[in-house]
């Protein structure tokens, strides 16, 4: 009789098909297991993980390694006491906001590293649900931005930077504005070094960024530095040869090494530095000056990235304030021309009286003898010397005027004037002239027109735009004419001679602006500015409507009351 067959039993029985094929399977999972979270330490910096049946959260030995925070220390949400202190409640926030709706936590913040360096981390998780929708577990990334964070970091401050620079044209504004900015940003102590045009050194702004170490800040600003044939001193060195200095590591030997003296030695002491980078502020190839930078309380530490990003910031402070200068230099220039203009003309008037009163007394020694044969050319010639008299005096006047308006001391005298009156003695006054030039010269002036007006500055209004009528327009018929509309009263100066341009037509009224060349017409080119000025002044504006080959039409509306 045959014996039944027994089936193995035990752990050396041996293993069915379907067993085997589960090892397998299993092995396969755990090595790609293994493959993924290789992969995953090798793409984050710091991998985590939050387990909710464990007070140790997170718990990850990259973690670790990285903050330096031992395991005990992550209990209670002690991960957060890496995080930079300005971030923690935004990361707390972000954290707890996943964890409620049971989502994706991402959020940015500074991580401590074991070294006490903080490094701009994108944190990233998600929550391991069981078979029941519990969450389990949660998994997550921490990945290295910093280079990311601190470009963004520093376009945003060359922004501002430039921002600021040019909202100011003083060149110790727009260094007082970027050490304030600098501080706090790039640096805990802020040192500017101005080399000025004539020579000589100045220490312009020493700023720190705690308010306790004013005084000290006071002292250090006393220590200018003093270029050597051979500069050591790192500001001096910028100074002297332009070069850009950056110390990672200030050492006490450095400092004995690059003192000035005894005071500027107990100065850096004092200060207590651990890193150093000084550039130098050129423009146009000038070396204008230096930015130093200083750590004195945090971990930051200088390097190459830090140089460059810190010369292209001097670059631009060194545009800002070249920029300054230049415009300091041409408000001097203007400044020393009107005082030059305002004595030129001062002393140009003064042999004109004499000679005015020679003219006026040579006329009525001719005029006493009226049948000498010489007495109808002299009288000629000495209305040609009264009319060159009357020209250059107002034309000296006109300087002055132009004196008065740069200097701020331009004023009306208003009184009660009757326009029409003052346009009448001005057609009287340049009738003969127009019939000297042949031109068919028309006059409309209602009735009395009353107005608040500086009588004086009125008159001379209407001399230079008949003046300017007179010699564009000679031999062409001219026009002067005076509309009241309402409460407001319009002069007008119409021509028909060579007009202006649409291109020339802006500048017209400006300074010294002319629509044609000197060479061809006389005069200063003040005219039409003082004119402008003037009515401008007034409450009025002035406008001129012209083609060229076609005339020009003058037009000049000031109110008759005020409020």
């Amino acid at each position: 009789m045959t014996s039944p067959l027994v089936k193995p039993d035990g752990p050396f029985a041996p293993a069915t098909s379907a067993e085997a094929a589960l090892r397998e399977e299993v092995a396969l999972l755990r090595q790609e297991a293994e493959r993924l979270r290789r992969l995953l330490e090798t793409a984050a910096t710091v991998t985590w993980t939050d387990r909710l049946d464990d007070a140790r959260s997170p718990l990850s030995p990259s973690w670790t390694a990285f903050t330096g925070q031992p395991t005990e220390q992550l209990r209670n949400r002690g991960w957060l006491q890496a995080v930079h202190p300005d971030d923690r409640e935004g990361a707390l926030a972000a954290w707890e906001q996943a964890t409620a709706a049971k989502q994706l936590f991402s959020t940015r913040y500074r991580l401590r590293r074991a070294d006490g360096t903080y490094v701009w981390m994108l944190a990233r998780g998600m929550p391991v649900l069981g078979p029941d929708g519990a969450v389990r577990e949660w998994v997550g990334t921490c990945i290295d931005i910093q280079a990311q964070a601190l470009g963004e970091e520093r376009a945003a401050f060359l922004a501002r930077a430039s921002e600021l620079f040019s909202s100011s044209l003083d060149a110790g504004a727009t260094l007082a504005s970027l050490a304030n900015l600098s501080v706090g940003k790039l640096a805990d102590w802020c040192i500017v070094d101005v080399l000025h045009p004539d020579g000589h050194f100045e220490r312009v702004q020493v700023v720190t960024e705690d308010p306790a170490l004013t005084s000290l800040a006071a002292a250090v600003q006393q220590l200018p530095p003093v270029p050597r044939e051979r500069p050591v001193y790192p500001p001096a060195v910028a100074l002297a040869t332009g070069r850009s200095t950056v110390v990672p590591e200030v050492t006490d030997a450095l400092m004995e090494a690059v003192a000035q003296d005894v005071n500027h030695l107990v100065a850096m002491r004092t200060l207590g530095m651990r890193s150093l980078l000084t550039v130098p502020l050129l423009a146009r190839g000038h070396i204008l000056g230096a930015l130093t930078f200083l750590v004195t309380t945090s971990g930051r530490r200088y390097g190459d990235e830090d140089l460059q990003f810190a010369q292209e910031l001097a670059n631009l402070a060194a545009l800002a304030v070249d920029n300054a200068r230049l415009l300091q230099g041409a408000r001097d220039a203007i400044r020393l021309r009107d005082e030059f203009l305002s004595v030129a003309s001062h002393e140009l008037k003064t042999p004109l009286t004499p000679l005015s009163l020679k003219l006026q007394a040579l006329s009525r020694a001719v005029k006493a003898h009226p049948d000498s044969p010489l007495a109808p050319v002299i009288e000629a010639h000495v209305e040609t010397g009264h009319r060159q008299v009357r020209r250059l005096t107002e034309l000296m006047n006109d300087l002055l005027d132009v004196s008065r308006i740069s200097a701020g001391t331009f004023r009306l005298q208003r009184e009660d004037v009757d326009v029409a009156e003052v346009v009448r003695e001005a057609a009287a006054r340049f009738a003969p002239r127009f019939a000297v030039e042949h031109c068919d010269f028309r006059v409309e002036a209602p009735e009395p027109v009353h107005g608040s007006f500086d009588r004086s500055r009125l008159a001379q209004v209407l001399d230079h735009l008949l003046d300017n009528a007179l010699k564009y327009g000679a031999g062409t018929p001219v026009s002067l004419g005076l509309v009241v509309d309402g409460s407001r009263v319009r002069i007008t100066v119409r021509d028909g001679g060579i007009g202006i341009s649409k291109e020339q037509r802006p500048r017209l009224f400006e300074r010294y602006g002319r629509a044609v060349s000197e060479r061809h017409y006389g005069g200063l080119g003040l005219g039409l500015y003082l004119t402008r000025t003037i009515v401008e002044a007034e409450g009025g504006s002035v406008s001129v409507d012209s083609r060229l080959g076609e005339g020009a039409t003058f037009e000049v509306e000031l109110p008759l009351t005020r409020p």
